[in-house]
């Protein structure tokens, strides 16, 4: 078992600064994806690994194409480079460090598991980010008729990479926010089980976020009808799969 962690970055330098230290001593490899920050910007995450952790791989997307891109792109990094499974963390600082040994250990006993981040929030979050992850929740479990997704938007997970990429690769999965609920129910409809581990999240008050209101949330909308268009073509399937086994015409 080959783990590394997926840091997808866009213009969070100072941030990053204050997490790549202790991200560095989880003793696990890197592959940072930057997605199109400015050039001086680059230079500066550049020189920032270069001091750290030298031994990173470090890509650059020539254009931005949103979280879900550099996610993707890391995850198919990781597998060409003989990985197993990789870690995603976002460069924000958000997550706790402390949480990824225990990941890992959950991974090397359910190795088949996509192993998910269960938030556990304290007074930084605000009241419209916390209550507003709920729809997106509700509508997860319709579009997966199952309640297994707990979570469906928090940014550290750990991905099996030989059954989690070939979605990635077979599918058109959007780029931006809409990545991480939609990768779930994707997973979901694949047959891969997911598990989930407490972490807690802060959110800085010099934290920045990428998110734009109008647009992000007219591709997560859009997103979540294409999600029940699929979840209606895969009726019989997912429906059979509630069923008990004995109903199944199994023996």
């Amino acid at each position: 078992m080959r783990v590394c962690v997926v840091v997808p970055h866009f213009d969070h330098v100072e941030q990053f600064a204050g997490l790549l230290p202790n991200l560095t001593k989880q003793g696990l490899p890197l592959v940072i994806v930057d997605d199109g920050s400015p050039d001086e910007v680059f230079a500066q995450l550049e020189r920032l690994v270069q001091q750290h952790a030298p031994e990173s791989m470090l890509l650059r997307h020539a254009r931005n194409q949103g979280k879900g891109g550099a996610v993707m792109t890391g995850l198919k990094a990781a597998l060409a480079a003989r990985y197993s499974h990789a870690l995603q963390i976002d460069a924000d600082g958000q997550h706790d460090v402390g949480a990824i040994s225990r990941f890992v250990e959950t991974a090397v006993e359910f190795p088949d598991r996509l192993i998910c981040g269960q938030p556990v929030f304290d007074e930084s979050i605000s009241g419209l980010r916390y209550y507003s992850r709920f729809i997106t929740l509700y509508l997860s479990w319709l579009q997966t008729l199952s309640s297994e997704i707990k979570d469906a938007l928090c940014g550290l997970r750990l991905y099996p990479l030989t059954s989690v990429v070939p979605i990635i690769e077979r599918r058109r999965l959007g780029k931006r926010m809409a990545f991480d609920p939609e990768i779930l129910v994707r997973c979901c409809w694949a047959g891969i089980r997911l598990r989930y581990m407490p972490v807690k999240v802060h959110y800085p008050e010099s934290g920045r976020s990428h998110f734009n209101y109008l647009d992000d949330n007219l591709k997560i909308a859009w997103m979540h009808i294409r999600l029940v268009a699929g979840m209606l073509l895969r009726l019989p399937m997912l429906v059979t799969r509630r069923l008990p086994v004995g109903h199944r015409g199994v023996t």
